[in-house]
């Protein structure tokens, strides 16, 4: 296969209309049992210590403070679709406390006391990095964190252990995975050294999403971390972008792509046997399509269409409704607006 292209001056940030990119802290208060293994009073002191910090050092920012085990389902749904809370949340909130400000943010009491975060919608992992560092050293002027010289950050997970860092990026490339095969493509990511997953985390992958993630947190720091995956990413985008132009550039390559999306969106349209898979690649391939002006508003599928497809696809599943809704953002596809529409 191809070697991606050599990046030498690396920017601190790449505009690419299919990226999100997170990185998180796992904090711990020193001599206090993990969440999972704490009492509820435990839990609540450390509420009580959070409450105190946001009053003196948050509120006046424009931070929020939500006890997330006060919320209807349908508000932590909206928290785990914009990225604040992991999956976990949804079915045990017990406990677990919200303080976020945008794209960035501490979550408490989860699977480590403290989850400190930051989102960017773009490629940009020297910005976030940043701001979680800005938050983590002052919770760490008022929090004694449990911490040894010889292994770094104690964490609830070994997978945690060190740096108690987690670098990733979610990132759409279809251009690469039609041009090599999906298969091929997958195979060469698996040698590389870091966490590969699909948009659903272990369900493979879909939609033509990758998530990244590093892999090692003991024996490297985090600027060794974040280079790497910075380099990898930087380079991925790049490739991306090379092929979608060939694919722009030629015409027998746009009709091929055209009659592919039209003859999935019949598919799904006349069939009720479909996967997860089938319907999220046809929202990959559609999207693709219209950030690389293939369909306009007067030429090919349009989003009418589509929303008629997800409508007959989804009446009886809300949820896969809402799933499917959120990757269409993702594309950067439909506005906040749009997703009431569909």
């Amino acid at each position: 296969m191809k070697l991606l292209p050599q990046i030498r001056n690396l920017p601190g940030k790449v505009t690419f209309s299919g990226a999100t990119s997170l990185i998180f802290l796992a904090r711990n208060v020193e001599g206090v049992p993990f969440p999972r293994h704490a009492s509820p009073i435990w839990l609540e002191d450390i509420v009580v210590q959070v409450e105190r910090i946001f009053a003196d050092h948050f509120s006046g920012k424009r931070y929020k403070l939500i006890h997330l085990d006060d919320l209807s389902p349908q508000s932590l749904d909206h928290f785990f679709y914009e990225g604040y809370i992991p999956r976990g949340v949804l079915t045990n909130p017990r406990g677990c406390v919200l303080i976020h400000n945008g794209m960035k943010g501490v979550l408490v009491n989860y699977e480590d006391h403290f989850r400190i975060f930051s989102i960017s919608s773009d490629f940009d992992l020297d910005r976030i990095y940043r701001e979680v560092d800005r938050i983590d050293n002052l919770l760490e002027e008022h929090i004694d964190y449990a911490f040894r010289d010889d292994v770094g950050y104690l964490t609830s997970s070994v997978a945690r252990l060190g740096t108690g860092m987690n670098v990733s990026f979610f990132i759409h490339l279809p251009a690469l995975a039609i041009l090599y095969g999906e298969d091929r493509f997958g195979q060469w990511l698996k040698d590389k050294e870091f966490n590969v997953q699909g948009y659903r985390g272990d369900d493979g992958i879909v939609g033509h999403i990758y998530h990244f993630s590093n892999r090692y947190t003991l024996g490297v720091s985090e600027k060794q971390t974040i280079e790497i995956l910075k380099r990898f990413g930087v380079s991925l985008i790049s490739w991306e972008k090379q092929i979608r132009t060939a694919l722009r550039n030629s015409v027998a390559r746009r009709y091929e792509l055209e009659d592919n999306i039209y003859e999935r969106s019949k598919r799904l349209f006349r069939w009720d046997d479909h996967s997860v898979k089938d319907v999220f690649d046809f929202l990959s391939l559609w999207a693709l399509a219209w950030q690389e002006g293939i369909f306009t508003r007067k030429r090919g599928l349009n989003f009418i269409e589509v929303s008629r497809v997800l409508q007959k696809i989804c009446a009886t599943d809300p949820v896969f409704k809402k799933e499917c809704i959120y990757v269409l953002r993702f594309f950067r596809v439909i506005s906040g607006e749009d997703m009431h529409h569909v």
